[in-house]
């Protein structure tokens, strides 16, 4: 297993200051995918890397998700995830799972950031395999039978090309999804995507969803934090985790590289 220090007890890997990603073999890759998927988190620091050699890391890791109407001197493989004086919010704010609307929704994430700002700017993380798992066992099996409907949102306008919401399709998911490379249920609405629960009226889809929603919010004891510096390289597992990218540094800049990889189809755990 690739060496690493836990951020916390149950979340979070940072890997040792002495590997660098873009020497890392095939074995090693897939260590890194298995570590992320039961940690939800991985830290690398001190990464040497171009916007083309983090291109090339993503088709490492699966395919990547791409984003036509890129620039030339950006890689279709990245998103550029930037808030500076101009901004009057950034990108990431809210907790969510990554484009969650997609039918085979992100697996991987991996952000790479080159400035930071002097203070803040930090990414918030909560373990949604620890969420499900410290629900009252007769709120579990409830959730366990439910699906969400999860639509996309404007901010993915401009990562598809399309150009009205309506192009873009929505999705229903299991609220509890089993992840396929650990066997363990992780609990998968977010506030960023889903607009409801299925198999119940609007009053009660809301009060439920509002209840999951603070319950990970307000569990300090299953969050993390991590601090970024120009060099780090952050991969997040979205079947396992949400994050909240805390815009807290208004007016300095703050600006990193993201690649998504394309996932699956969720497990409901009937299924599984």
């Amino acid at each position: 297993m690739l060496a690493h220090q836990n951020i916390t007890p149950g979340l979070g890997a940072e890997l040792g200051q002495e590997i660098q990603l873009n020497t890392m073999s095939a074995p090693e890759i897939d260590e890194l995918k298995q570590l992320a998927a039961e940690r939800g988190i991985v830290v690398a620091r001190a990464q040497v890397m171009t916007l083309q050699q983090q291109a090339d890391f993503a088709h490492r890791l699966g395919e990547p998700l791409t984003r036509p109407m890129n620039p030339p001197e950006i890689p279709p493989e990245l998103i550029q995830i930037k808030a500076d004086h101009n901004s009057k919010r950034a990108a990431g704010e809210g907790w969510h799972s990554d484009v969650s609307s997609e039918s085979e929704p992100p697996g991987l994430s991996m952000l790479r950031m080159e400035v930071v700002p002097n203070a803040g700017g930090d990414t918030l993380f909560a373990n949604m395999y620890a969420a499900y798992e410290s629900l009252s066992p007769a709120l579990q099996a409830f959730v366990q039978i439910l699906t969400a409907k999860h639509d996309p949102i404007g901010h993915y306008l401009y990562v598809s090309g399309a150009k009205k919401l309506d192009e873009l399709p929505s999705a229903i998911h299991p609220v509890v999804r089993v992840h396929p490379d650990t066997g363990r249920k992780a609990l998968y609405v977010n506030v960023g995507f889903v607009s409801r629960i299925m198999e119940l009226n609007r009053r009660e889809s809301q009060a439920l969803l509002q209840l999951l929603y603070d319950h990970v919010a307000y569990s300090a004891n299953i969050q993390c934090r991590v601090s970024w510096q120009p060099g780090t390289v952050v991969f997040w597992d979205n079947r396992c985790v949400q994050h909240f990218a805390a815009f807290d540094y208004f007016p300095e800049t703050r600006l990193g590289y993201r690649a998504t990889i394309r996932g699956e189809k969720p497990i409901a755990c009937a299924e599984a």
